[in-house]
């Protein structure tokens, strides 16, 4: 390990020339991509900026250091940018508290004092600051009148001349605030509708990399070069990028970069910003678990991401599952889950929208979130057999409780982003559309299915009501609105397909027979504000789909084991 002002680097003991050639090559081959790159097809005319990832498409030409600086605001405006940034309480821009705020706004007054000292990468890491910031005033439509109609492309302005900044200060050279710079900058891509997950995974492993050759991945306190302060910031830093790995490689259900077995990195210590000094000595002790500091919930889900990699590298693995091993994932994931602390516990949706702030609440739903999404993936491929074999009988109860609690999500989330509630001031929300709610659906579907096709009287009326469809009819039909919804309003390109199969599906199990004879069983939608988009209010009665179709169960009993949703509609028949 070599750490001093000028870089970090750990050279361990095989793949260290590999890794920079690596980068190298990438570099070259940005080059390449900005000469060749078809700048046409993703470019939108919209906002006047290229529509894809900056660094990794090679969108970002090269500029001048004094275009660099005469980008940033002047100093009175870009210091009400900086106080929405580090807002702990209300604002909608995530930090990921990864920065020491104390000393970046020590470095913030250096840099205003002689803007000719600052280096290109810290003037990168501040540019990928204000790109989140500058789009958080667009998607909350709360733009102050200096912003008023331009917020948008300023956060694409700012996102591309972070790129630039990347390029121009070389992330081979692994100069300080290269890696922080990075991951503000893969988050601020990720944020964009229009970058799909599996190019936000491509990015962050090029983090990854820039990471392990920076060392990071090795305890801080081994090396006697890093001082106590930097080796704590190193931490936070090594944690969020383990975890962003995690995360990205459940989502797209491609292998993980870090094995477990490289690493020797200490979790961060839960401490309050003002309990580190950059002249320390020691580590203070770290506050109790239930201490709400800006590192808690950092520490919280990084233990359920951590759990989530663990399922990803089990089911990525060849050969057959060991069912063992799927309850030892489980035990990991319930011993997270259990240890999330009381402020960050969701109590339920109905009490989550208390005086809370828009934060804590968006933070609780993550963790639920996250949480029933490994179980269903866990557990989904037996979940079938869980309903005949007792041996598996687990999986089958975890994954309807998972599904479930997914739907009443769903429901939580889409009334409150409808209906304006405080929920839906942060852009980096969940999506009431996210995948994971088909996969919900599906799994609380098919469990009504396989219950008709264990009864031999073949009336499917005498299936829905047995207690246990009964309980989640209501859950269904407004997963099956929501959907509906959204197709209605073309607001997300699957809706259509999601509520026209979730329909087609439902028909033969006597779903909307049933539920039109029984209206009080009809959740109420919410009230829609007729300026967020046209709304076409739906019947008083649900109508029954306009196309008829052969439904092949064993399609669909294979998306629940494992297969793609897209794969699983193109084999339908409209």
């Amino acid at each position: 390990m070599q750490v001093d002002e000028k870089q970090s680097i750990y050279k361990g003991s095989t793949h260290w020339y590999d890794v920079l050639e690596e980068l190298n090559e990438l570099k070259s081959l940005w080059g390449q991509m900005k000469e060749t790159q078809d700048v046409t097809a993703l470019y939108n005319p919209s906002f006047g900026v290229p529509d894809a990832p900056s660094l990794l498409c090679g969108m970002a030409r090269p500029v001048s250091r004094e275009e660099l600086i005469a980008t940033i605001p002047p100093k009175v405006a870009c210091d009400k940018l900086m106080v929405r940034f580090f807002d702990e309480e209300n604002s909608p821009v995530p930090t990921y508290h990864l920065l020491h705020q104390p000393s970046f706004m020590r470095q913030y007054e250096e840099h205003w004092a002689d803007p000719s000292k600052t280096s290109i990468m810290w003037l990168g890491l501040l540019f990928s600051m204000l790109s989140p910031i500058m789009f958080s005033y667009y998607s909350n439509k709360d733009e102050p009148p200096e912003y008023e109609g331009t917020s948008r492309s300023l956060s694409e302005l700012y996102r591309v001349r972070t790129a630039q900044c990347l390029m121009m200060g070389d992330i081979t050279k692994c100069a300080p605030f290269t890696l922080e710079t990075l991951v503000y900058n893969s988050m601020a891509e990720w944020a964009r509708k229009t970058v799909s997950e599996t190019r936000v995974w491509m990015m962050v492993g090029l983090v990854v990399r820039v990471a392990l050759q920076m060392g990071y991945h090795r305890d801080p306190s081994q090396f006697p070069d890093i001082s106590v302060f930097q080796g704590e910031m190193r931490r936070r830093l090594w944690h969020f990028v383990y975890r962003m790995d995690s995360l990205t490689s459940f989502l797209t259900g491609l292998p993980g970069m870090i094995r477990s077995s490289d690493i020797d990195t200490a979790e961060p210590i839960n401490v309050y910003d003002w309990e580190l000094t950059e002249d320390m000595t020691e580590l203070p002790s770290p506050q109790p678990e239930t201490a709400p500091t800006p590192v808690s919930y950092l520490l919280v889900k990084g233990r359920i991401l951590r759990c989530l990699g663990r399922i990803m590298d089990f089911l990525s693995a060849l050969g057959q599952y060991s069912y063992s091993e799927v309850m030892k994932l489980d035990e990991e994931m319930v011993t997270a889950f259990k240890g999330i602390p009381p402020f960050l516990r969701m109590q339920g949706t109905e009490s989550s929208l208390g005086p809370d702030s828009e934060s804590i609440v968006n933070r609780r739903v993550q963790l639920v979130f996250l949480h029933h999404q490994g179980m269903c993936v866990l557990h989904r491929k037996f979940f079938i057999r869980g309903r005949s074999d007792p041996r598996f009988a687990p999986s089958y109860n975890r994954c309807i409780s998972s599904a479930v609690a997914l739907l009443e999500l769903q429901d939580f989330l889409y009334t409150s982003a409808n209906a304006s509630f405080l929920i839906a001031t942060h852009w980096y929300r969940i999506s009431y559309t996210s995948h994971e709610f088909i996969l919900a659906a599906m799994i609380v579907v098919l469990d009504i299915r396989n219950r008709k096709m264990e009864r031999n009287d073949g009336i499917d009326a005498q299936v829905i009501l047995q207690p246990e469809c009964l309980s989640v009819l209501p859950k269904l039909y407004k997963a099956y609105q929501i959907w509906k919804d959204e197709g209605t309003r073309k607001r997300s390109p699957e809706a259509i397909k999601v509520s026209q199969v979730l329909s087609n599906l439902l028909v033969p199990l006597g779903f909307f027979e049933y539920i039109n004879s029984q209206p009080e069983l009809i959740p109420e939608m919410p009230e829609i504000d007729p300026q967020i988009l046209p709304f076409m209010p739906f019947a008083g009665q649900v109508g029954m789909p306009e196309s008829e179709m052969d439904i092949d169960w064993g399609v669909w009993d294979s998306f629940i084991e494992g297969t793609s949703f897209e794969d699983a509609y193109g084999e339908m028949t409209f």
